[in-house]
């Protein structure tokens, strides 16, 4: 199957001004929304967690951190991708550091990819994505997801 990173998301799954004091908290809300829409079980907030803490996946963009969390699609039903922005950072271990560089991230990207090929496509795919500062800072203050969303589209010139 085709399909692209903006394939991926929808307003639902975009959560605004989350309130979370952890990574693992952070995750379990994102994780959340994606299983009240059926999109992965509940049991996939676990097996994220789990590998979060062994591969850590903060990156230092700027102008702040974000995280990439994600996991094997074992309890993903249909691929989506889940947007976080967090009311106050959250201390996400830094991407192939061995967990000793910590990062305080802003906002976290929630991939739960069901064909386990496609993961570094979509991967790279939000790479380009968070490489914009200016997309960055416009999701720290969009009041809704409807204009979150709009504002991704244009960062990928679609629509």
């Amino acid at each position: 199957m085709q399909y692209t990173l903006l394939d991926l998301l929808s307003t639902e799954h975009i959560l605004l001004d989350v309130d979370a004091g952890t990574a693992e908290e952070a995750i379990r809300r994102l994780t959340g929304a994606l299983a009240a829409s059926g999109h992965v079980s509940v049991e996939f907030a676990d097996d994220v967690w789990k590998r979060e803490r062994s591969l850590p996946t903060g990156l230092p963009t700027q102008p702040f951190a974000v995280a990439i969390p994600h996991a094997d699609p074992d309890h993903v039903n249909r691929s989506a991708v889940g947007i976080g922005v967090l009311r106050s950072p959250v201390a996400f271990s830094q991407m192939g550091m061995n967990s000793s560089n910590i990062l305080q991230a802003r906002i976290v990207f929630l991939l739960a990819i069901r064909e386990r090929e496609k993961q570094v496509e979509m991967i790279q795919q939000l790479m380009s994505l968070i490489q914009d500062p200016q997309l960055l800072d416009d999701l720290l203050s969009v009041k809704d997801s409807d204009r979150a969303l709009s504002r991704i589209r244009e960062v990928l010139h679609v629509g």
